[in-house]
């Protein structure tokens, strides 16, 4: 299946004037053909705040796009490419955070409350790296909830700042209709929830991360995209939520949720989920500050492929800007969508609280790769008992945003 997050260029500057309240004909986007901090402790992330931008997709078929193909079980095609992220090399020594661990049953299950074994950094990046398009159910896994050891990589969820976690869980599930799959996941620095879109079957996992310091985790500007078969319905039911306002209405919808972080919702973001009925996160947008460099580390440290969004002039809980959008994703069927966003004027992209969990064949060979083209590595390779004894390797790209990388 072929998930392609893409906007139509007709609709761009349609949508751009609904966003802005302007004239369409005078506010027609470009795309620019652009190719390519703090650390707490093993998991240093900090949350992304709401930035709604009208590129990603509407209720009208895509043209263009990168495709991600999914399986079953957060797995993906067996196919890799040269520059896939985590494509095995030669098996890694004990303990370097290249061997393949067998996962152990006993640390995953709602109301389980887990640590990381050996002091591993918490999975601070997208909420829980490389869902392979995005299985929520996760059929396969080891524990109901991670993933067999895959044979491609693939961003298994994404992870959030968030300031309650009840009411955030009370909007997730009521609205995007997600199950809460694991509770009281303690980390170094914070307590996560891992909520699935189990009913679709479906979408990568969303990490709502609670920091002990309480941190700012709201106006961050990062967004997350849905795919639902009535955006309208969605609509209707996060206004009856906190923190909701509407950003726009016009085939797509965009609304802030919990702590501002924008929602986007379409209904044909992802071509493989046409016939389901409920929602699920196909993409997370998020701010960067150099975005030439930022695309250029996703494809050559994690093997993405690019494909240009458009400009657009956006509103968000932090005000007025314009926002040029990319979608990144994995080839060989790396679930959710990454879309870096370059803001003007610009937005904070450093050390924000929302970080990105790959699923991998092997951890240390993306490490080398994130090590090689400009990130770093927040915490080295050990086992942790979030992710079921598996090996977790933390890595940061250009601008903090937490990697958690799992083999």
């Amino acid at each position: 299946m072929a998930r392609k997050y893409y906007l139509p260029r007709f609709l761009l500057p349609i949508l751009c004037a609904a966003a802005c309240g302007g004239d369409p004909a005078a506010a027609t986007p470009t795309a620019t053909d652009q190719t390519g901090g703090a650390q707490t402790s093993s998991d240093t992330s900090q949350a992304p705040a709401s930035s709604p931008s009208t590129s990603t997709s509407t209720s009208t078929s895509p043209t263009a796009g990168a495709k991600a193909v999914t399986g079953p079980g957060g797995t993906t095609a067996s196919t890799t490419t040269s520059n896939a992220a985590g494509t095995k090399s030669a098996p890694p020594a004990a303990g370097s955070g290249s061997s393949t661990p067998q996962p152990t049953a006993g640390a995953a299950g709602k109301d389980a409350a887990t640590a990381d074994a050996g002091g591993a950094a918490p999975a601070a990046g997208s909420g829980a790296a490389g869902d392979a398009s995005g299985a929520a159910g996760a059929a396969g896994a080891a524990t109901g909830m991670v993933p067999a050891p895959v044979d491609t990589p693939v961003v298994w969820g994404v992870g959030v700042g968030v300031s309650d976690v009840a009411a955030a869980v009370k909007f997730y599930t009521e609205v995007m209709h997600m199950t809460v799959e694991k509770e009281n996941v303690m980390r170094d620095d914070r307590v996560e929830t891992v909520l699935a879109s189990t009913k679709a079957g479906r979408g990568s996992r969303l990490v709502l991360m609670k920091f002990n310091d309480n941190r700012e985790v709201r106006k961050i500007s990062a967004k997350l995209v849905w795919q639902a078969p009535s955006p309208s319905s969605v609509n209707a039911a996060a206004s009856m939520h906190p923190d909701y306002v509407s950003r726009l209405n016009i085939g797509i919808v965009q609304f802030d949720g919990p702590d501002t972080y924008i929602q986007e919702v379409g209904s044909s973001f992802d071509e493989g989920g046409a016939g389901i009925m409920e929602p699920y996160m196909v993409a997370l947008g998020f701010s960067v500050s150099d975005q030439p460099k930022s695309l250029s580390f996703y494809q050559m440290a994690l093997g993405m492929m690019q494909s240009p969004l458009g400009t657009f002039t956006v509103t968000d809980a932090t005000g007025t800007g314009s926002i040029t959008e990319y979608t990144l994703q994995i080839p060989t069927g790396g679930g959710s969508a990454l879309v870096p966003q370059a803001w003007t004027p610009m937005r904070n992209s450093k050390d924000n609280p929302v970080k990105v969990v790959l699923f991998v064949p092997d951890a240390q060979a993306v490490a080398d790769k994130v090590m090689a083209n400009g990130g770093t590595i927040a915490a080295p390779a050990a086992r942790s008992a979030a992710y079921d004894n598996r090996l977790l390797i933390v890595t940061k790209d250009p601008d903090g945003y937490v990697f958690e990388i799992v083999q």
